[in-house]
């Protein structure tokens, strides 16, 4: 087969590498989960008034969604979550109600159509071994090692940025009681 006659996918149409991120998906209620997606071909779409826009629908969503968070950083081409799925529902769910409501919104915001997302998202759920406090730093650093800030503070769209501490729900669910926390991060 010549490459012009190569099949050619549409961005983001399901693949066996979109099947993969799927695999062996858990969604287990007390569990913290670190998440991250992509805009649509990865386009540099999440600064200024559109981050602010998004955070708004985040910090939202959580209160919704049962899902508390307890660190984000919106990069201008992708989004790292880390936080705890409190009620029963399934993760891929959770999300999917995320990148909708924030996807139309957002194409709304900048007089767009079409897909504002990349249709899968990555997951991983934090064994008994991984400390959150890491991860939650590791994301938080994320513009630091891009070359956009020198401290994770100085990072408007972040939850190192102190205006979010108190709208960041995860932090209190996660220091309520030895019976919530036993059973957050089982193996």
């Amino acid at each position: 087969m010549l490459p012009d006659e190569a099949p050619r996918l549409r961005y983001g149409q399901e693949t066996p590498g979109h099947r993969a991120l799927r695999k062996g998906r858990l969604s287990e209620t007390g569990r913290a989960y670190f998440i991250t997606f992509t805009v649509d071909q990865r386009r540099p779409l999440l600064i200024g008034a559109v981050a602010r826009h998004f955070i708004e629908h985040l910090l939202q969503w959580q209160r919704e969604s049962g899902f508390a968070l307890l660190s984000f950083v919106v990069m201008p081409d992708h989004v790292h979550l880390l936080g705890i799925l409190t009620e029963q529902s399934r993760l891929s769910d959770v999300v999917r109600r995320l990148k909708g409501r924030t996807g139309r919104a957002l194409n709304r915001l900048l007089g767009r159509s079409g897909p504002f997302w990349q249709s899968a998202f990555y997951d991983h759920a934090l064994r008994a071994e991984e400390r959150v406090e890491t991860i939650a730093r590791y994301i938080e650093e994320n513009p630091v090692r891009r070359g956009l800030v020198g401290d994770p503070s100085e990072y408007p769209y972040s939850s190192a940025n102190g205006v979010y501490a108190e709208q960041m729900l995860g932090w209190q669910w996660w220091m309520e009681g030895d019976a919530l926390r036993s059973k957050r991060l089982q193996p």
